[in-house]
C-alpha cells in the first residue's frame, strides 16, 4: 500500500524539521516544506499532497488560513491547522475554510498522528459520497425514462431532465410543490381521472402500479399516453424518505406496435395470398404455418400440411440431401439464405413436382434460431420445358434418335473409353439408296413416315450398348462399341441391309427401300471421331459407286480419291471464275449423205498444272457438288454462240448438241435458263438440241414432262442420250417428246462380231424408227461399224472415224478442208 502523501507548511524550520521526522516516523511521505502562503499554493499544485499541514500564522502578506482556503477551492486537498493561537476570531476563520482539524501547539506526537488519520478518512468518505452522489445524479440525468422524487408529503424534491422536458417544467419552478399538482392521470379508454400513484405509494409503502392504458396530462394541457409507477424511498430503520415516480411516453411504442400489428397484418396477407406456396417450418422440419398456394402445389389441405414435414415430401435423391445439408448450415448460422431445385412427392401416388426452394431462418434478439421462412415455386413446366430443350438440342426431332452434335460427343466418350481398354469399334454410316425420287414422287409426308419406320428397324438391328443416330436427311450412323474383329461389324451391316429390304407398308404403299453402307474400324481407319466419321462417309460412297444396297469397308485409296475429288471442287470453281473451261465439238454424219449435219459439244477444262482434263475426270465431282449447273449453264451459252457463228458462216454444222445433267432439272429453272439463253445469243431454237439421260428423266419424271413440254414448244430439239442404259426407258419413252435417241457406245464398240450387241442394236433402231425418233450412234471408230449401221439404217453416226472432239477452230479448218464423205478415211484426228 502506498504511503500517504503529506505537504508541511511552516515558517519556523526547526519547527517544520520536527513536524517532518514526526510524520516519516509514522510511515507518511513528505513531499515537500513551504515557508509562506505563495509558496504553499505553489508547491500544492506541483505535488498534489493528500494531505496539508498548515501554520496559521506565516511569514509575508498571506496567512495559513488565506493560502488553506486558496488550496481548497482550487485543488479540494484537505488541511490541518497547526497554530498556538486558539481566539474565537482565528477559530471562526478556521472554520470557514473547512479545515479537516486544528492542533495547539505544543501537540503531542500521538495527537498529530490521529489528527491525520482521521483528516485522511474524513477526506476519503467525503470523495466516496461526493463520487456516489455524482454516479447517481449523472445517471438520473441520463436515463431516458422520466424520474420525479418526493419527500413523505409528497411534495417534489428531484426531478430529471426526462421529467422535465415531459412535464414542460423546470425543478426550480416545481420544486416542493405536490407532485398530484404537477400532473394529472387519466385512464385511456374512459378518460377518468386515476390516482397519482405516488400517493398510494407514501399510504401503503408498497410499489404501486398502474393496471391501464394510461394518459398524461402536463400543466400545458398536452397528453401522451404512459407507462408509471412508484416506488417507496425507504430509510436503513425503515423509516419513509419519500416516494420516487417513474415513467415514460410510450407514444413512439404505441406507434410501433401499430405499425408492427400493419406489419403482421401485411405479412399475413402476403403470405396467405402469395401466388407461389410459403411455409414457417420448425427445426425439426415440421411445418408451422402454410398458405394456398403451398397445398395446391403438393395438392395436401391445410391441415394435412401441418402434420407432415417438409424432408418428408422431397425425393430421396441428390437435390433432397443438398436440401438437408443447406438446412443444416442455415441452422449453424453458416448460410443466410439459399435456394435449390428440388423434386418432390405430389399427394397423388405417381406424381412428381419440380420446385424451387428459398429458405432462410429467423432468430431470436439473442440469435437463438426460432423457425424457417420457406418459399417454394412449382417449376414442374419451367423443367419439362428445360427437358425438352435438351431432349431436342440432343435429338433428331423427326426419328428420336440422337443428333449429329450428340453422336459425335458419345463418339468421343467412346473412344476415350476404347483408348483405356484397349478395344476396337466399328461406324457403320448408311444413306438410303435413291431416297429422294421415293420422297419427291409419293411426298414429304410419306419420306418422313419412312425416315421413322427405317429409324424403328435400326433400332432393333443393333445391340443394347450401340449407339444409333440420325445425321440428316436418309444418312444414319451406327456406333458399335467393343467388336473384336472387322467381321463383326460387316455381319451387323448386312444384317441391317436385309432389314432394310422388307417392305415397308406406309398408308397403303408398299415401299422397297435399300440402304448403302460405309463402314470404318478403330483404330485402324482413324482415331479420332471426326476422322473416324469422314472415312465411314467415303466408305459409303464407294458402296454407292459399286452398285448401291450394299457395304464396303474403308480404305486408304478411298481416302486419297476423296482428297482429289475436293482438290478438283476447288479447281473447278477456281475454273469457272478466271476462264479455264473450253467446249471442244464432235461432228454428226448423216448416214445418207455422208455430210456433217450437225456436232456435239463436250466440255473440257484447261487446267493450268495438269493441261486439258477430260469430263470423266471431274464431272462426277460437278455432279456431287451442283457445280453442273453453272458450269451446264456456261456450256449452253457457249454452245449456243459458237453454232450461231457457223450459221452467220454458212458451215455445214446447222445444229449444235448439249447434255443436260440430272441436277439442272433438279436445281435451276432449266427452261428459263434456255429461253434466256437463246434470246440473248440469236440462236434460233431449232439449232439447238439437248441430250438428256435416262437418269435424269428417272429423278423425277412428272417435273422432267413439264420442262421437255415446254422445250418442245419453244423449238428446241430433244433427244434421248446413252439410250438402253437406264431404267424404263421404254415406259417414258412413248410420253415423252423427243426427237431422237443416242444408242450408247458400249452397244456400239463390239459390233459387228458380238450377237448380243448386234441383236440390242438392231432392237433399238427398229423402235426408235415405230416410234418415229432420229437414231444417232456414238463411239463408230471402225469400217465393220459403219457397214453395220448403215446395213440397219442408223440415220446418224458419230465417232473418232470421223473426228475426235476438236477446238471449233480445228473443226472447221481440219474437218472442212478434208471435204469428208462416208466412205473416205481421211477424217481429222
Amino acid at each position: 500500500m502506498l504511503a500517504s502523501k503529506i505537504m508541511i507548511v511552516e515558517d519556523e524550520g526547526i519547527v517544520a524539521m520536527d513536524i517532518r521526522r514526526q510524520l516519516t516516523d509514522f510511515g507518511y511521505e513528505v513531499v515537500g516544506t513551504a515557508f509562506s502562503g505563495g509558496q504553499a499554493i505553489s508547491l500544492a499544485h506541483e505535488h498534489r499532497p493528500d494531505l496539508v499541514m498548515m501554520d496559521i500564522v506565516l511569514k509575508g502578506d498571506m496567512d495559513g488560513i488565506s493560502a488553506a482556503q486558496a488550496i481548497q477551492d482550487a485543488l479540494h486537498i484537505p488541511v490541518i491547522f497547526l497554530t498556538a493561537y486558539s481566539d474565537p476570531a482565528t477559530l471562526r476563520r478556521a472554520k470557514t475554510t473547512g479545515a479537516y482539524g486544528y492542533l495547539i501547539k505544543p501537540f503531542r506526537p500521538d495527537e498529530l498522528h490521529a489528527s491525520i488519520e482521521v483528516a485522511l478518512y474524513k477526506h476519503q468518505l467525503e470523495r466516496k459520497l461526493k463520487e456516489s452522489e455524482q454516479w447517481f445524479g449523472k445517471t438520473l440525468h441520463c436515463i431516458s425514462d422520466a424520474v420525479i422524487a418526493t419527500d413523505p408529503e409528497g411534495r417534489i424534491r428531484f426531478m430529471n431532465p426526462a421529467a422535465e422536458t415531459a412535464t414542460e417544467q423546470r425543478l426550480e419552478q416545481v420544486k416542493n410543490s405536490l407532485v398530484s399538482d404537477l400532473i394529472t392521470l387519466l385512464a385511456e379508454s374512459n378518460r377518468d381521472i386515476i390516482e397519482n400513484p405516488v400517493l398510494k405509494t407514501l399510504r401503503n409503502r408498497e410499489v404501486t402500479h398502474l393496471n391501464c392504458a394510461t394518459l398524461l396530462v402536463n400543466q400545458s394541457g398536452v397528453e401522451f399516453p404512459v407507462d408509471d409507477g412508484a416506488a417507496p424511498i425507504l430509510d436503513d430503520d425503515g423509516s419513509l424518505l419519500g416516494a420516487v415516480l417513474v415513467f415514460r411516453d410510450i407514444s413512439a411504442r404505441r406507434q410501433m406496435e401499430h405499425q408492427l400489428r400493419e406489419s403482421e397484418e401485411r405479412f399475413h396477407s402476403a403470405f396467405e395470398l402469395a401466388a407461389i406456396g410459403m411455409a414457417l417450418v420448425a427445426l425439426d422440419g415440421n411445418f408451422l404455418q402454410v398458405n394456398h398456394a403451398l397445398c395446391g402445389i403438393f395438392g395436401y389441405s391445410r391441415q394435412e400440411l401441418l402434420k407432415a414435414n417438409l424432408q418428408g415430401l422431397t425425393h430421396g435423391n441428390q437435390q433432397g440431401h443438398d436440401l438437408d445439408r443447406h438446412m443444416k448450415q442455415l441452422l449453424a448460422d453458416e448460410l443466410p439464405t439459399f435456394q435449390i431445385e428440388v423434386e418432390c412427392f405430389h399427394k397423388v401416388v405417381g406424381k412428381r413436382v419440380w420446385t424451387m426452394l428459398s429458405a432462410s431462418m429467423v432468430r431470436d434478439p439473442d440469435g437463438e434460431p426460432q423457425y424457417f421462412i420457406v418459399q417454394i415455386q412449382n417449376i414442374t413446366n419451367r423443367k419439362y420445358a428445360e427437358q425438352q430443350l435438351i431432349y431436342l438440342a440432343n435429338h433428331d426431332p423427326l426419328t428420336g434418335l440422337l443428333n449429329r452434335d450428340q453422336f459425335h460427343n458419345r463418339l468421343t466418350q467412346a473412344l476415350s473409353s476404347v483408348q483405356r481398354h484397349d478395344t476396337r469399334l466399328a461406324l457403320l454410316y448408311l444413306d438410303l439408296d435413291r431416297f429422294k425420287l421415293i420422297n419427291d414422287t409419293l411426298g414429304h409426308r410419306l419420306g418422313d413416315l419412312l425416315l421413322q419406320a427405317v429409324s424403328d428397324r435400326l433400332r432393333s438391328s443393333v445391340r443394347v450398348h450401340d449407339l444409333l443416330a440420325r445425321l440428316g436427311g436418309d444418312e444414319f450412323i451406327v456406333l458399335l462399341n467393343d467388336i473384336n474383329h472387322a467381321d463383326d461389324a460387316a455381319r451387323i451391316a448386312e444384317k441391317t441391309i436385309d432389314l432394310l429390304t422388307q417392305p415397308f407398308t406406309l398408308e397403303g404403299n408398299d415401299i422397297v427401300v435399300t440402304a448403302s453402307i460405309g463402314i470404318s474400324v478403330y483404330p485402324n481407319d482413324g482415331k479420332d471421331s471426326h476422322t473416324l466419321l469422314m472415312n465411314a462417309d467415303t466408305a459409303m460412297y464407294l458402296a454407292k459407286e459399286r452398285g448401291k444396297n450394299n457395304y464396303q469397308f474403308y480404305t486408304l485409296e478411298m481416302t486419297e480419291r476423296s482428297l482429289e475429288r475436293m482438290t478438283i471442287e476447288r479447281g473447278l470453281r477456281h475454273a469457272l471464275a478466271h476462264d479455264e473451261l473450253r467446249l471442244h465439238y464432235q461432228p454428226q454424219i448423216d448416214t445418207g449423205s455422208g455430210a456433217a449435219v450437225g456436232a456435239e459439244a463436250l466440255v473440257r477444262w484447261q487446267h493450268p498444272e495438269w493441261g486439258l482434263v477430260y469430263p470423266d475426270r471431274f464431272i462426277n465431282v460437278a455432279e456431287e457438288t451442283g457445280l453442273i449447273v453453272p458450269i451446264g449453264a456456261w456450256v449452253l451459252r457457249t454452245a449456243c454462240l459458237q453454232a450461231k457463228a457457223w450459221l452467220e458462216q454458212n458451215r455445214p454444222f446447222s445444229c449444235v448438241a448439249v447434255n443436260v445433267s440430272p441436277r439442272q432439272f433438279i436445281e435451276s429453272n432449266l427452261f428459263r435458263t434456255i429461253k434466256q439463253t437463246l434470246l440473248e445469243t440469236g440462236l434460233p431454237p431449232g439449232a439447238l438440241e439437248l441430250e438428256i439421260t435416262e437418269s435424269a428423266v428417272m429423278q423425277d419424271p412428272e417435273i422432267t414432262l413439264q420442262v421437255l413440254h415446254q422445250l418442245q414448244q419453244l423449238g428446241v430439239r430433244l433427244s434421248i442420250d446413252d439410250f438402253g442404259t437406264g431404267y424404263s426407258s421404254l415406259t417414258y419413252l412413248r410420253r415423252f417428246p423427243v426427237q431422237s435417241v443416242k444408242i450408247d457406245r458400249s452397244f456400239v464398240i463390239d459390233l459387228p462380231d458380238d450377237e448380243g450387241s448386234k441383236t440390242l442394236v438392231r432392237a433399238i433402231i427398229a423402235l426408235a424408227h415405230e416410234l418415229k425418233l432420229f437414231v444417232v450412234a456414238e463411239g463408230v471408230e471402225t469400217e465393220a461399224q459403219l457397214s453395220f449401221l448403215k446395213a440397219q439404217q442408223c440415220d446418224s453416226l458419230q465417232g473418232y472415224m470421223f473426228s475426235k472432239p476438236v477446238a471449233p477452230e480445228q473443226l472447221e479448218n481440219g474437218f472442212m478442208a478434208a471435204g469428208f464423205k462416208i466412205g473416205q478415211p481421211n477424217a481429222p484426228g
